[in-house]
């Protein structure tokens, strides 16, 4: 009974090896890239043991990448790309793997393959292969590129694996998300909630100094491996076992739940409407306070967690080397290192902003929006409401953030990089509404790309400059110039892309 299950898990996965093509290449491309191009550089940059011996010096024990554990190039090549790496691999992985599970039911389209010869658990299965097999080669794909650069093959196998397996258990979690959601949005929120929160446990464990810490955070494991500084291969033994029960316990939420539903259920609506659901923009509100709410809140605790931090993170950094020049320009390493962490939450703001913008979508696709627009509504009334709610929620999200830490003027200067982003977003989908989820995501993540590509100086100041985010990068004086341009551009484009709506067909999935 249980065969009958899996029943064509592998014609579900070729299909679904069809779809989604570039984010699947990427997953298994890129880690050699950054591998090594980093390896590349860094031989190129620290040519003498003194100047290796600086660097230590200027980075050891940095909150958010750890302790370097050797005074090697390797070991310092691997410390750089490590964490960065992790990210933008698992920011990928999950848009692939909602998109495969939750999304595709949420339209109907696993209700049609179910309809055949496809066994329950086969969609999952299928999705999980396709996801976790694409990151496990890009592992592998890294350790090829850490050997192609000269650096030792055990290391480069540590590293490898231990990053690959980072990954995996955000794709694991993003598999329980999608059972328990009721929507892909909200999916998309839960797993993306996960890396902020094992992103701000690293910083934890690496403030107390506990190496034993990072075991729980999977963005801890591959300095808990030690590549390049004596492997420390028991690492696998744990992480592999997590990975696996993770994947268990998603079965078992699928195995218990109609197609179609979720464990966290939407709460009905009222038998009448209140007085003030009368507008679009009320619908849209009603649709995304959820999230809205949700995103400000996280970034209000993790403001004032920030906040009663400052003493001790200064105090921390008295007296080291840590970034030295971005640290004589904000006055100060505990300054400098708050920057950035702010900077990265910002980053991490506009996925928050693409998935809000997306809605819209989500809502046409499946009909909702022609059902809105049957009434006196307008398109352009209806579309605005919903960007609106995006732009906003994303203002008071970093207005909060800031007014905890007390750094509110740099914290609002960023937001025009967050909005230039999710405008090109509105543009397409006023165009061409099935390329904006593509898109947008896309382009977050080659601005995620650049920006690390200039970090390991694989690339310019001039080809960095094509991102928004290098615009407001910490140490950067922002400027009214180019705060009015981003702000600009991002108004024309959202004008350019609701006006496209307003006059183009609407288009299902």
């Amino acid at each position: 009974m249980k065969e009958k299950g899996y029943t064509a898990t592998g014609k579900l996965l070729k299909l679904y090896l069809r779809n989604n093509k570039v984010i699947t290449l990427l997953l298994i491309f890129l880690p050699f890239l950054f591998a090594y191009a980093a390896a590349a550089s860094n031989m190129a940059v620290l040519r003498t043991p003194e100047q290796l011996s600086t660097y230590i010096a200027e980075n050891q024990g940095n909150l958010l990448q750890g302790i370097i554990a050797a005074n090697t190039i390797a070991a310092v090549t691997i410390w750089r790309i490590r964490l960065s790496t992790a990210i933008i691999m698992s920011i990928l992985s999950i848009v692939l793997m909602i998109n495969n599970t939750r999304k595709d039911e949420e339209l109907g389209r696993l209700e049609l393959l179910r309809a055949g010869a496809v066994g329950p658990e086969a969609p999952l299965t299928a999705a999980l292969i396709k996801v976790l097999g694409a990151n496990l080669l890009g592992g592998l794909m890294m350790d090829i590129g850490f050997i192609a650069a000269g650096f030792p093959a055990t290391g480069s196998f540590a590293a490898g694996l231990s990053t690959a397996l980072c990954v995996c258990s955000f794709i694991a979690m993003a598999a329980i998300a999608a059972q328990a959601a009721p929507n892909a949005s909200l999916a998309r929120g839960f797993s993306f909630g996960a890396i902020a929160f094992f992103f701000v446990f690293q910083i934890i464990a690496n403030a107390a100094g506990n190496e034993r810490l990072l075991l729980w955070t999977p963005f801890g494991w591959c300095a808990y491996a030690r590549p390049f500084a004596g492997e420390n291969f028991l690492l696998f033994a744990f992480a592999i076992p997590v990975i696996a029960l993770l994947v268990v316990i998603a079965y078992s939420l699928s195995d218990r739940r109609d197609m179609g539903s979720s464990y966290l259920r939407e709460r009905h609506g009222r038998v009448y409407a209140q007085e003030g659901f009368n507008s679009p923009l009320a619908l849209a509100w009603r649709l995304q306070r959820s999230m809205l709410i949700v995103w400000v809140a996280a970034y209000a605790l993790m403001g004032m967690i920030m906040a009663s931090l400052i003493p001790s993170i200064n105090k921390m950094f008295a007296g080291t080397d840590f970034l030295p020049e971005l640290s004589a320009v904000l006055g100060g390493a505990g300054r400098a290192f708050l920057a950035i962490l702010a900077y990265i939450l910002t980053q991490v703001l506009t996925a928050y902003v693409i998935m809000a913008v997306l809605r819209i979508r989500e809502e046409e696709a499946m009909n909702r929006a022609e059902l809105v627009l049957s009434s006196a509504a307008s398109r352009l009334r209806y579309a605005a409401g919903y960007v609106l709610i995006a732009f906003a929620g994303s203002a008071a999200a970093l207005a909060i953030f800031g007014f905890f830490t007390g750094d509110f003027a740099s914290s609002m200067a960023r937001l025009p990089a967050v909005w230039l982003i999710a405008s090109v977003t509105v543009l397409i989908y006023g165009w061409i509404p099935r390329a904006a989820a593509p898109v947008g995501w896309g382009l977050f993540g080659v601005s995620l790309l650049l920006e690390f590509l200039w970090e390991i100086r694989v690339i310019g100041n001039p080809v960095f400059r094509l991102s928004p985010f290098s615009w407001v990068y910490p140490g950067v004086t922002v400027s009214f110039t180019p705060i009015f341009t981003m702000l600009l551009l991002a108004g024309l484009l959202v004008s350019l892309g609701l006006i496209s709506f307003s006059r183009r067909d609407m288009i299902t999935e």
